[in-house]
């Protein structure tokens, strides 16, 4: 049995289908009673709980010989913060596991992890990787680039319910996007002992500027117009967030990284590590989203 932690997200529905279409056994953690029983309404096992209770972590991963956490304390929904779930959570699930006979862990970081990122999401998911390598259990670190499905979502929302795909800043830094199906594909293959002991990162071939991927979207709802929300006014957005709603103050300071960084990579020679994986281009995620899944089940 596997837990996975985290299958309400973009990255854990892909998992979520992953896990379903390679026929492994697994049951989803999950604070939210509504996503409980979306899942339990799909044949999927569920726990109600959070990471952050090392209690609920313990019940969770209770009869588990393998867990797979891609939580987030990220975003407003979570109603957390990547202190408390991204490092703190993380740990309480690595120590759980080991209390419960678990040997093998994969933990979904990002792309850029480090003690000195200027994203506070990104320290601590380094944090959690520190912890884990030096666990004692079998552990694979899978760090994507930029999932693509999230943004697109957002832009596409935004475009059918007003026509409009908004772009942070100019939209002309390169972006390397990874689809949430290569990855989930990365956690199977890891979950399978191809991956043991080691740190991953997994991004796409596609470096798209946001005014690409704005325009591809634009393509594919049939019309729309690019609106761009210039980087001074995030910034400045950013700081008075932090102030009153920090968990909008994160966002907001996600978008202006976004929008200001190089987020270029090149991913080709990190997929050697990889086999069967797909190498999966934007538009052809974008026009047939869905699971894949890297040889056989043993």
């Amino acid at each position: 049995m596997i837990l996975l932690a985290g299958g309400s997200g973009t990255a854990g529905r892909a998992l979520v289908r992953a896990l379903q279409d390679a026929g492994m056994p697994f049951r989803v953690l999950t604070r939210s009673p509504q996503s409980a029983a979306g899942l339990q309404g799909s044949g999927v096992q569920t726990v109600l709980g959070t990471a952050e209770s090392r209690a609920d972590a313990g019940r969770a991963v209770s009869g588990c010989t393998a867990v797979v956490s891609a939580i987030s304390g990220f975003g407003p929904q979570s109603g957390s913060t990547p202190a408390a779930v991204d490092r703190d959570g993380n740990i309480n699930l690595m120590d759980a596991a080991k209390a419960a006979g678990a040997t093998r862990f994969v933990h979904f970081s990002m792309h850029g992890a480090s003690s000195s990122h200027p994203m506070e999401l990104a320290r601590m998911k380094y944090a959690a990787e520190q912890y884990l390598v030096a666990s004692g259990l079998e552990w694979t670190i899978i760090r994507p680039t930029t999932i693509l499905e999230t943004y697109a979502g957002l832009m596409g929302d935004s475009l059918r319910k007003s026509g409009v795909a908004v772009v942070f800043g100019r939209g002309d830094n390169p972006v390397n996007f990874v689809s949430a199906r290569d990855v989930a594909a990365a956690v199977v293959l890891a979950l399978r002992g191809s991956l043991k002991d080691q740190a991953v990162d997994i991004g796409g071939p596609d470096n798209l500027p946001l005014n690409e991927l704005a325009a591809l979207l634009v393509e594919h709802n049939g019309g729309g117009r690019t609106v761009h929300v210039p980087l001074p006014l995030l910034r400045i957005a950013a700081a008075g967030a932090r102030l009153v709603a920090p968990p909008w103050g994160r966002v907001l300071g996600g978008a202006v990284h976004l929008g200001a960084a190089d987020m270029s990579y090149d991913a080709a020679p990190e997929r050697a590590k990889l086999p069967g994986v797909p190498f999966t281009p934007v538009r052809q995620a974008l026009a047939a989203p869905g699971p894949a899944v890297p040889g056989q089940d043993v």
